[in-house]
């Protein structure tokens, strides 16, 4: 990470630990999503308990983070953008707990209703925003770390990229008659694509944070 470098070398480790942290929570965020996508190709009955496990420990480095956070309050009396930074570590923990949990909603939805609810056109939609979901979480943790503005304007563009998958995806509302069954199904898709676009979303969070983190300003 790119913050300023102190005195005090153990208040520097501290500051790395959060960001280690962070980055252990990323790891297994992708691994979430990873799960999605896998999910989405081939429909995996052990995933729910996989999942469930899985999300437990993303759960425990959140705690984990709001522990070490509490303790740097206490000890070291952080100012300025070490401030910033140490209080906003907790939001971007917390993002990327939803972010988990939306992987295992997403999950949960897909063993619902089956993959055969999936047309290839659906399919690859639905691929192409796990694609894009990994790259934002992945780059927001980066910016955040790093303090980089430009990563940051990066995700908040890769945004729109989530939202015009989702609305396309509305086009399979078309073409005239659709049965009650059908029906059901395309609104469980739609659904799941809104988890994704939800997903997406905590990401932009996390580079809005970046954003005041690095000027100190909110919009």
């Amino acid at each position: 990470m790119s913050l300023k470098e102190h005195t005090v070398k153990s208040y520097d480790k501290d500051l790395q630990s959060i960001a280690g942290t962070l980055d252990e929570m990323l790891d297994l965020v992708l691994i979430s999503i990873d799960m999605v996508g896998e999910m989405i190709v081939d429909r995996h009955d052990d995933y729910l308990e996989k999942i469930a496990a899985h999300d437990y420990k993303i759960n425990s480095l959140d705690f984990l983070i709001e522990k070490k956070i509490t303790a740097m309050l206490a000890m070291r009396q952080p100012m300025a953008v070490d401030l910033r930074y140490i209080v906003s570590a907790l939001k971007v923990s917390s993002n990327l707990e939803r972010v988990g949990d939306q992987a295992k909603s997403i999950i949960k939805k897909i063993n619902r209703i089956g993959t055969e609810s999936f047309d290839e056109s659906v399919r690859k939609s639905l691929l192409v925003m796990v694609d894009v979901s990994k790259e934002m979480v992945r780059i927001s943790i980066a910016a955040f770390n790093d303090q980089d503005s430009e990563k940051a304007d990066y995700v908040l563009e890769k945004d729109d990229e989530i939202d015009g998958t989702y609305s396309s995806l509305f086009r399979i509302l078309e073409g005239g008659n659709i049965s009650k069954e059908r029906l059901e199904q395309i609104i469980n898709i739609l659904f799941i694509a809104k988890s994704f676009e939800r997903l997406a979303d905590h990401s932009t969070n996390i580079a809005e944070i970046t954003k005041y983190v690095v000027t100190g300003e909110t919009k």
